[in-house]
């Protein structure tokens, strides 16, 4: 699964937002990357146009299922946890992030992942909540809240 998170770099990094599947596949491949990568990661990236997310409520508590306590680690758990307490992201963007988290069949997710995910998240999210986001990282890339 490490190629797609590579594959998806590689994407954000060089692709033009007109350019048509067959026109990025094509790019690549040229690139080097596996074709069974490509569709996983294509795959990965049109999952931001579904909407799985509950109604938002201040309330809920998330509880998690033995399986995506596997895949997601107690760092992430609690961070995310964090981020709802502290405002910086809702209860909807929160089931988005996991989505995507989980979406990506890694054995576990560690923080560097879960910072990588959230910002693609809340980037394309609607409204000011991506605004928030910048603000966890400094400069240097390194991690403001723990």
């Amino acid at each position: 699964m490490e190629d797609v998170i590579d594959i998806i770099s590689y994407l954000l990094d060089h692709l033009d937002e007109d350019e048509e599947n067959s026109e990025i596949e094509e790019q690549l491949l040229a690139a080097g990357y596996p074709e069974e990568g490509i569709q996983r990661a294509l795959d990965w990236m049109d999952g931001f146009d579904e909407d799985h997310s509950p109604e938002n409520s201040r309330s809920a508590i998330r509880g998690y299922q033995p399986w995506e306590n596997l895949q997601l680690s107690v760092a992430t758990r609690g961070q995310l946890a964090e981020w709802e307490y502290l405002g910086v992201i809702n209860s909807s963007i929160r089931e988005r992030i996991i989505d995507r988290l989980l979406a990506l069949e890694l054995e576990e997710t560690d923080l560097e992942t879960l910072d990588w995910v959230a910002f693609l998240v809340m980037v394309n999210e609607d409204g000011p909540d991506g605004y928030w986001m910048d603000h966890l990282l400094s400069p240097d890339g390194r991690r403001i809240l723990h």
